[in-house]
């Protein structure tokens, strides 16, 4: 019998946890800068100046630099290419992998791949713990390596459970930190160098290796096969432009982050690894300078190795795990947190200090298998359905995904022969493993499983209904509207409003076909409410402000007092990183009051949209009503800052400082709002129709008499389209 996915079947449909399910546009919180700063914290991993030694024995500097390099711009690329899966449909990399695998078949790659980060989990906490215990013996005299090892291990997890937001905060406090050091650490090392009279640049090695070039770049891209691949997991949190078809202006949150940081920091931390190996012999610069610290130096060293590892493992080995586990373990609804819990025993529990003796043996196979999947990801989204997918399908028992028993036999052999493709290649597997994975799998699909099992996407000429963001459709999935953030459409939450005594917006909707929807931004001061109120009573239409602090208090049950204090206020991250639930739920955004008072008053906003023709002040209004596809007419008011600051001080009865500081600080307020919330820039022109200055010399009703002339006279060229 087929599923049906409406609140009635939620308890019995085994594919469904509300960890994995879509993310939708409006629920996504981390933008370009936050995902830099995860990936800057991933990159910085005290193993990787091991492939800086490793290959300076065979080839200069140079090679070493240039190895590094080009394979951390293939995994930008491979990464790049499978993140658009998040950022357009909202998916994890679990689930995701449904499609090539089938709802059954997905479990061994995922929990493969599960398994592997847990262990990467291990080996990056062993190594930070035992460097911790450096430190404690020179300055405590404390050596108990294992005991670090297991503290070291449970702050981690704690830190991974609280969600992407903790992460992304605790990552925007580590990159920098991280950076800086990582600068000292090479400035170090280099003047090691120096007085040992050893010429960095001018070194050729007494033995070059021929070969030696490819194996260093295989290895680094061996490194980052499994990002590449499950990036998806973090890529689905991006914020990201609606209605944008141009690939790269719609992933500029993904692409960018990653070329600009992976390749760059790799590469310099690979340089800084084969320098120290050079100098001293041993590849570790936080050893090698330890040896000569004591102090301040050590302290600095300290939280070197602390941040390193933790940035590195919380997002890398500790997410990606827990979402392969949260969607094997659907059936018994696993929450994330226990998800995360899991993936850090696993890391403790595989004594991670054996797999690191052997660790160039552990990234080969570990490469080789990961690679395959990445080409059967690329096939499959990008060759097979063209960016489509049927995602309702994905969570349904007997759906287009089920294939044989539930296993997509082309994803299964396609792997299988990439990891074999992969191992006969030995220490050059990406390169064989992700083409054969490629290959095969296309192979297999447009010649067998395409005529078997039809697939809905294929089928209707790639039609834009199985795409999500770019044409502006969120995958919401029947029976999970709540979760998804998404009003039950069969009330309102102003349907007490009473709009029968306006009569405005009638001919302008008779001759553009759709409602009158004026929306003012504003800068503080800048008498932008009084405008809109004078340009509502011109056009007779009903204005919102403040009556929608009103009817949010009333849906979130809370006294009008507090929710003013949070009205178009930034969340306090901090807090929220510390108090958040599970990663990537809706239960995460629904634990901040902050977060459900943006979507309600969200809903709000399109509800008042679709009740009548009006003017609606600030909120994201503009953002808002642009996703939801209704035609607006978007203003943005200003004035001069002097003019703002008299005009606060008449006001609120203040002298001229303190006016100057309220403006100030409620100005930033009020930006950093409305930038957290939306993906457009707060006061860019781009974004509205009209910017009035209300410093010249018209008068306010001169001003709301050019607006109303603007929009009645000029209706068609008023009402602006989607903003992609």
């Amino acid at each position: 019998m087929k599923d049906n996915l409406d609140g009635r079947s939620r308890n019995s449909n085994t594919l469904i946890s509300e960890d994995i399910l879509p993310i939708t546009s409006k629920r996504r919180s981390l933008g370009g800068l936050g995902f830099a700063n995860i990936w800057i914290g991933m990159a910085i991993v005290i193993s990787v100046f091991s492939f800086g030694a490793s290959g300076i024995e065979g080839m200069s500097i140079f090679g070493v630099a240039s190895a590094t390099l080009v394979a951390n711009i293939i995994i930008a690329i491979v990464g790049s290419l499978t993140g658009d899966i998040g950022v357009e449909h909202g998916l994890s990399f679990a689930t995701y992998l449904r499609a090539p695998f089938g709802i059954v078949g997905v479990h061994f790659p995922a929990v493969a791949r599960g398994i592997v980060a847990s262990c990467w989990f291990g080996i990056n906490t062993y190594i930070g713990s035992t460097a911790i215990n450096y430190f404690t013996i020179a300055l405590f005299g404390i050596d108990n390596w294992f005991m670090w090892f297991l503290i070291f291990a449970a702050v981690q997890i704690v830190n991974t459970m609280l969600g992407i937001k903790a992460i992304d905060k605790f990552a925007s406090f580590a990159a920098p930190c991280i950076i800086l050091i990582t600068c000292w650490m090479f400035y170090k090392v280099n003047n090691i160098a120096a007085i040992n009279n050893i010429s960095i640049l001018g070194y050729v090695p007494s033995q070059p290796t021929a070969n030696c070039w490819l194996i260093t770049m295989c290895a680094n891209t061996g490194m980052w096969a499994a990002l590449a691949a499950d990036i998806p997991n973090m890529t689905r949190s991006l914020k990201a432009p609606v209605n944008e078809k141009n690939w790269f202006k719609r992933n500029r949150n993904n692409w960018i982050p990653q070329f600009a940081t992976l390749p760059i920091i790799e590469t310099f931390i690979a340089v800084i690894g084969a320098i120290s190996y050079l100098t001293t012999g041993n590849w570790n610069p936080v050893e090698v300078i330890q040896a000569q610290a004591k102090g301040v130096t050590l302290l600095v060293l300290l939280v070197m190795v602390i941040l390193a590892q933790w940035s590195t493992n919380t997002a890398a080995n500790l997410v990606p795990p827990a979402m392969c586990f949260t969607n094997a373990f659907a059936k018994w609804n696993l929450p994330y947190k226990i998800a995360v819990l899991i993936a850090g025993l696993i890391g403790v529990c595989v004594m991670p200090w054996k797999i690191l003796d052997q660790l160039y043996t552990y990234l080969g196979y570990f490469g080789s298998f990961l690679s395959a999947l990445a080409g059967i990801m690329i096939c499959d989204y990008y060759i097979i359905r063209k960016r489509r997918l049927n995602v309702q399908d994905l969570y349904k028992r007997d759906g287009q995904y089920r294939y044989h028993g539930g296993f997509n036999v082309c994803g299964i052999v396609a792997w299988i022969l990439g990891t074999v493709a992969a191992n006969v290649g030995s220490d050059y597997g990406y390169l064989f493993g992700l083409p054969t994975g490629f290959v095969v799998y296309l192979v297999l699909m447009k010649t067998w499983y395409l005529k078997k099992f039809p697939q809905a996407e294929v089928e209707s000429g790639y039609s834009d209904e199985y795409l999500g963001i770019s044409v502006g459709n969120d995958w919401v999935i029947p029976g999970y509207e709540s979760v998804a953030g998404v009003a039950d459409e069969t009330g309102s939450l102003v349907s007490d409003i009473d709009v029968s005594r306006y009569t405005g917006g009638k001919e302008y909707e008779a001759e553009t076909g759709h409602k009158l929807i004026i929306t003012f931004g504003r800068q503080y001061g800048s008498r932008g409410k009084e405008l809109a109120g004078i340009l509502a009573k011109k056009l007779d239409l009903p204005i919102y402000d403040e009556d929608m602090i009103k009817l949010a208090s009333r849906e979130l049950d809370m006294d009008e007092e507090d929710i003013k204090k949070m009205d178009e206020v930034p969340r306090n991250e901090l807090v929220h990183a510390l108090t958040a639930g599970g990663m990537y739920a809706a239960r995460e955004y629904e634990s901040a009051t902050s977060d459900k008072m943006f979507a309600i008053q969200s809903q709000i906003i399109l509800d008042l949209a679709k009740k009548s023709s009006c003017i609606i002040v600030g909120r994201c209004s503009n953002y808002v009503l642009d996703n939801a596809k209704i035609p607006t007419i978007d203003v943005f008011v200003v004035a001069e800052l002097e003019d703002r600051i008299r005009h606060i001080a008449e006001r609120d009865h203040v002298d001229y400082e303190k006016a100057k500081a309220y403006v100030f600080k409620t100005e930033k307020k009020r930006q950093a709002y409305f930038n957290y919330y939306t993906t457009y820039e707060w006061g860019n022109p781009q974004y509205y129709n009209l910017c009035v200055n209300t410093s010249g010399d018209m008068s306010m009703d001169e001003l709301a008499e050019h607006i109303a002339a603007f929009i009645v006279n000029k209706p068609k060229t008023a009402a602006k389209q989607n903003i992609a």
